[in-house]
């Protein structure tokens, strides 16, 4: 199970990087174009800033989940391995 939990992991991490390549969006936007590009069109478009936030969001909840499950799996065990010895 913890193998295909990776598995998934890196799969969503990956579609994702593709989904953000097929919409062809910058990552990374310089201060001066999105200011000059706030002046000319009077909107700043924030859909890069989102996706980065998502990803790297997306990758520190899954770590995190990850870690978690780990620990409890590995709590879980300590106690039937202490309650087998008492």
């Amino acid at each position: 199970m913890n193998r295909m939990f990776v598995v998934r992991c890196i799969l969503i991490a990956v579609s994702g990087v593709y989904i953000s390549l097929l919409l062809r969006t910058p990552l990374l936007v310089s201060a001066e174009h999105s200011y000059t590009a706030s002046k000319a069109a009077g909107d700043v478009k924030m859909i890069p800033f989102y996706w980065i936030v998502g990803i790297v969001g997306g990758s520190i909840a899954i770590t995190l989940t990850y870690v978690g499950w780990k620990k409890y799996k590995a709590e879980a065990k300590k106690q039937t391995d202490d309650d087998e010895n008492s």
